[in-house]
């Protein structure tokens, strides 16, 4: 499974979905297109604009993750995973510091 597999996780999970299919349709999208986003990791801007507003997340966090997927150079892609796991930072940062 592809690391975006997991966000389509969290999504099956916080909507209570027993599916694939379930979570094909609530994205409007075949449920073989699913197991290609599983399996590729590939997804569009529009998916991934989606998948960031259900799990209430910064959406350069996919952006960079499905950008570092498509690079050609392992420079890019480097440079990619870190913007990726940069945005993941300030969300964990912002929760941990909420209560203060």
């Amino acid at each position: 499974m592809s690391y975006l597999g997991i966000y389509l996780d969290q999504i099956v999970k916080k909507k209570g979905f027993s599916s694939d299919t379930e979570l094909a349709k609530f994205l409007d999208i075949s449920r073989q297109h699913i197991s290609r986003i599983r399996r590729e990791g590939a997804m569009s801007d529009e998916k991934c604009l989606l998948v960031a507003q259900v799990l209430d997340i910064n959406p350069l966090e996919l952006f960079a993750l499905v950008r570092a997927r498509k690079s050609k150079t392992k420079e890019t892609r480097e440079i990619w995973m870190e913007l990726h796991k940069k945005t993941k930072r300030v969300k964990a940062y912002i929760l941990l510091n909420s209560n203060e």
